[in-house]
């Protein structure tokens, strides 16, 4: 129902900040079009894309591409949904937005607005390999029954050290935890203690450890997006 994911979309002021974090973890820039109002820039690490936005929103939005829009926008609402925005006139660029019950904001686009990125396997992508979106859901259920409405399916699920449900679809996984954290990208890697190292000596804010950490997994966190932190763990989350 919510078409195909497209990009974790940051609000970021000055964009220089934030892409030079992400250049030096590895991502690589995807041309854009100029579709969008504001000045933005989009980070690729061969999964998965983020898009730096030159503008203000209250945190990081979960962005899909849905053709059709202005006629979905009417099956929305027959779910109960409140729109949050909604733009669909002839004359803009079609978007609409929601949020779900834990606040995390949806935004859904008429088209995409940069091509798939390709991905050279000799990059380095220092957070290792993603394999989520990481979002707190103060109400487990109700967070997971909203994204099963719109055509997610869990995946796993677990009680250690919180409750977390992990969903899949749409191209996104997107991992709920009922604990206070910032919502994130997750990765997993190899070789922790040294990408940490690497990320110490580039003088970017490491820490070991993470809210979402589990069965005594080693992790850690880097800050340095606006609203949003990336989670990396040594290989092995279920």
């Amino acid at each position: 129902m919510l078409g195909r994911f497209l990009e974790y979309s940051v609000a970021s002021r000055p964009l220089a900040a934030s892409f030079a974090l992400l250049e030096t973890l590895g991502f690589k820039s995807l041309p854009v079009g100029d579709t969008l109002p504001d000045p933005y820039l989009v980070y690729f690490d061969g999964t998965v894309a983020i898009g730096l936005h030159d503008r203000d929103q209250r945190g990081p939005q979960v962005t899909f591409v849905r053709p059709g829009l202005r006629d979905y926008a009417r099956a929305l609402r027959r779910l109960g949904l409140t729109l949050s925005h909604e733009h669909l006139r002839d004359n803009e660029f079609n978007s609409i937005g929601f949020t779900d019950p834990g606040g995390q904001e949806v935004v859904l686009l008429e088209a995409r607005t940069f091509p798939p990125g390709e991905w050279d396997p000799t990059s380095v992508a220092i957070c290792g390999d993603f394999f989520e979106l990481s979002v707190p859901a103060a109400d487990l259920d109700a967070s997971s029954r909203f994204w099963e409405t719109l055509g997610l399916t869990v995946v796993a699920a677990g009680d250690t050290p919180h409750r977390w449900r992990r969903l899949a679809g749409h191209g996104v996984t997107l991992g709920l935890h009922e604990v206070h954290c910032r919502p994130g990208l997750s990765f997993r890697c190899s070789d922790l203690e040294a990408r940490v190292a690497f990320l110490n000596a580039k003088g970017l804010a490491t820490r070991m450890g993470t809210p979402l950490a589990d069965r005594g997994q080693p992790s850690a966190t880097l800050t340095g997006l606006a609203g949003t932190d990336l989670y990396l763990f040594e290989k092995g989350p279920q």
